[in-house]
């Protein structure tokens, strides 16, 4: 699954909080048919330390690299494999160069259209290229006296792929007094990054600005914007544009958001360039369009408009359709504080829901974080309130926000809620006075101050099927638990959280959280529990246990006690975990001596033995999630107290194990649509039913690499409802399933409204993001739900 937290980083922590945990941890398996033969055992690759990635070269997918690091020093090492993962040679040794540095690998790079040529990226003096799939190694210094830990981001044109942008620190540079100044960093530019005479020549972007750049904040390929140049809806990008914020005088840059940083773009790798925007700090590239933040210091914004009080510090928002030309402001009811922000790409690569940081003061000794998601429906630059309070882990260190992938509109949650008043209400009101209603599956007052936390909140996992339009509750029926140890704390009805990828308790470390994969729609798992209304996510509850959906997160049901961690493959045809050591790190109830795939969707599971107990790091798949088998990875425990953890990789081929076939006949394979979130009948999604197809779950067959799976079938559109396609238009906030406007003069200024560019309607609803449903027929009041004004028709 995709890489969680490493167990090595908070050991001390993580040992000193739950030591004394124990999970009981065990997995009852329904009624399935033995393998063929004997039980199978794996026999591991061992390693001098624990594997911290896995990289795949080549679209055969045989080349491996398997990178290492140990866990009390910097000394890493490299490992590869030629046959898909079943085994691996050590290959530390080939990487010659500086033997006074502490060896240690940052990255493994590919090219795509030569599937020979491989660069590697050292944290020191050196990185490695090879033009036959790493056999052969030469090694070549960073430019200009640099070193790889000071890298920040590399991209390859997508247009190009030998052209190589490194954004890193100058090699030469030497700060004293940090308090005060940091070093700049330059944007080296390669277009032949694998070829060994020229991976030596860079180009530096910021000398090649005549001095008129000092060093680069932010950039990016303006490639990355249209990579297949058809786009009609955009200008023509030449392959050579660049975007990029910089700053003119190495002392203008002295402050996270600065109104000294510009954003430029360059067409002559910054022989020339134009400022687009001034005071444009940080740019992301998401689908077509350019997201911009402007430092609210800025004293001449991009729209002549005025900013929030530079005082508080912040960004306002700007969003480009037109490749970075022209800017708009983006409106969102708040503004941007110093916390800072991130971006979630919606499912059709169009659009953007902004997660907003912010800390709260409660009194204790550490703040209380939370973020705030913010969605854009028709209009890319109009952004109203979709969910707040959303769980941030300790220091503000990620955002329990989870976009499901395969079918659109779905995303998973972590909202922090207040405890129950004694009375059984909520015990907040909503903006308009009214009492909140609490009604099982939806949660409609979402809206409270979390200063008025007293102790530990709740945190309870929230699911929507409409783009953010409405979140709900999971409730599990009773009758799809499998496990007793598995059923939740009090009485009926009971709901599902699940663990995001933040820690819920001081000192501790994540469990695996919400997964999904685009090669396998309608598959989820994670590890939570069931609780009853008024009790939430809690990572020390004896019903921990791990979970599946097979229908995009509607239905649940429990696959394990405990916590596992999981991987798809055969795309989603095979499912494999292996138990999770979580807590129990330092305790022999940890290891996993078993890993377990199932070839019917979680039905059953078969057991293959471990000859070597680790603690799971990771399960990982080649990229596509094509092949019928997986690597496993972890640590081995020490044989005692001077020694230090060493690692294990273990290869897990389910077609050789069962010799099932490959799928050859149509009625091995069933069409389905994701059902309604009472998990009877097919719903509309974002406005259209869709169809997917699948392999039947008692198929005994693989799908196979040269299966190609179909996007979704759209079947026709949907009558537009107020509950499935619509949210709370601009200004208006969601309150007891309501759209209740917001007092104007906490709005900030919006310039796509007073240039009447969008109307706002007058019920307050508008379309989500995407939708596509039909006869809006006044859901959405006097407008289309798309910022227009319906025509009314006279006579």
């Amino acid at each position: 699954m995709a890489k969680i937290v490493s167990l090595f980083v908070l050991v001390s922590l993580l040992f000193s909080a739950y030591a004394q945990t124990n999970y009981g941890r065990r997995l009852t398996d329904a009624a399935c048919p033995d393998l063929p033969g004997s039980a199978p055992v794996l026999k591991p690759t061992l390693t001098h330390a624990p594997v911290t990635e896995l990289l795949w070269v080549g679209a055969d997918d045989q080349t491996v690299f398997a990178v290492t690091s140990g866990l009390t020093s910097d000394k890493g090492g490299l490992w590869r494999s030629k046959d898909g993962g079943a085994t691996f040679d050590e290959w530390t040794s080939k990487l010659s160069g500086n033997n006074s540095e502490p060896l240690k690998i940052i990255n493994v790079l590919s090219q795509k259209s030569n599937e020979n040529n491989v660069l590697i990226l050292g944290a020191g003096s050196y990185m490695w290229v090879s033009t036959d799939k790493g056999e052969n190694l030469s090694p070549v210094k960073y430019p200009g006296g640099a070193k790889g830990a000071y890298i920040r981001d590399v991209r390859f044109n997508p247009r190009h792929d030998s052209w190589l942008l490194m954004h890193i620190k100058r090699g030469s540079c030497k700060i004293f007094d940090k308090a005060h100044q940091d070093c700049p960093m330059d944007l080296m530019l390669n277009q032949d990054a694998f070829n060994r005479d020229k991976l030596s020549t860079w180009i530096n972007l910021t000398f090649n600005s005549n001095e008129k750049i000092a060093g680069f904040v932010d950039f990016d390929w303006g490639a990355n914007l249209c990579p297949s140049k058809d786009c009609s809806d955009l200008p023509a990008i030449p392959d050579e544009v660049i975007l990029a914020t910089v700053y003119a005088r190495a002392e203008d840059y002295d402050q996270p958001w600065d109104k000294d940083v510009n954003f430029v773009y360059s067409t002559d790798f910054f022989k020339s360039f134009s400022t687009r925007v001034p005071c444009g700090n940080q740019l992301e590239v998401v689908g077509r369009s350019v997201y911009l933040a402007v430092a609210n210091s800025c004293p001449n914004p991009p729209d002549r408009g005025s900013l929030p009080n530079s005082r508080s510090g912040g960004i306002t928002l700007f969003t480009s359709m037109d490749g970075g030309s022209t800017f708009v402001r983006a409106c969102l009811p708040a503004a941007l504080k110093q916390e800072g922000y991130e971006l979630v790409e919606t499912h059709d690569g169009r659009g953007a829901l902004v997660i907003v940081d912010f800390s709260v003061d409660t009194g204790m000794t550490m703040p209380l974080y939370a973020a705030s998601v913010y969605a854009a429906g028709p209009h890319h630059a109009l952004f109203s309130l979709s969910l707040t309070n959303v769980y941030v882990g300790m220091m503000g260190s990620t955002t329990d926000f989870t976009r499901l992938e395969g079918l659109p509109g779905i995303y998973v949650a972590n909202q922090v809620v207040p405890t129950p008043s004694s009375d059984g209400s909520a015990g907040s009101t909503a903006p308009t006075g009214e009492m909140p209603m609490v009604d099982g599956d939806y949660y409609f007052d979402s809206y409270y101050d979390l200063s008025d936390v007293v102790g530990a909140p709740i945190i309870e996992t929230r699911i929507t099927y409409s783009a953010g339009g409405r979140w709900q509750r999971i409730r599990v029926n009773a009758n799809n638990i499998r496990n007793a140890e598995c059923k939740g704390s009090g009485s009926e009805p009971w709901y599902l959280h699940l663990n995001g990828m933040s820690p819920t308790k001081e000192y501790g470390l994540p469990l695996p959280g919400v997964y999904s994969n685009p090669s396998a729609p309608g598959l989820v798992m994670a590890t939570g529990n069931l609780a009853s209304l008024g009790a939430g996510l809690d990572q020390n509850s004896p019903g921990l246990c791990t979970w599946i959906s097979r229908d995009g997160g509607v239905t649940w049901e429990d696959v394990a006690v405990g916590a596992y961690i999981y991987e798809f493959a055969d795309w989603g045809g095979v499912i494999v975990m292996a138990k999770y050591p979580g807590s129990n790190m330092f305790m022999r109830s940890g290891l996993a001596d078993e890993i377990l795939f199932s070839v019917d969707y979680g039905r059953c599971w078969q057991r293959v033995n471990l000859t070597t107990p680790i603690y799971v790091d990771n399960i990982s798949i080649e990229p596509d999630g094509q092949q019928p088998a997986v690597i496993l990875h972890g640590s081995v425990p020490p044989p005692d107290e001077k020694s230090s953890f060493t690692g294990a990789i273990y290869f897990l081929n389910v077609s050789a194990i069962t010799g099932l076939p490959i799928c050859n006949s149509t009625d091995r394979f069933e069409d389905w649509s994701p059902p309604t979130a009472s998990g009877s009948g097919s719903r509309c999604v974002l406005g259209q039913q869709l169809q997917l197809n699948r392999r039947k779950q008692d198929s005994a067959c693989f799908y196979g690499r040269n299966y190609a799976r179909a996007p979704p079938k759209p079947l026709g559109k949907c009558n537009c409802t107020q509950q499935q396609d619509t949210e709370c238009d601009y200004g208006f906030l969601r309150t007891n399933d309501s759209c209740v406007p917001i007092e104007k003069s906490n709005l900030p200024v919006c310039p796509v409204l007073d240039e009447r560019v969008y109307t706002v309607s007058d019920n307050g609803r508008r379309l989500v993001h995407g939708d596509k449903c039909d006869l809006v027929d006044g859901i959405t009041g006097n407008t289309d739900g798309r910022g227009t004004v319906r025509r009314t028709r006279c006579g």
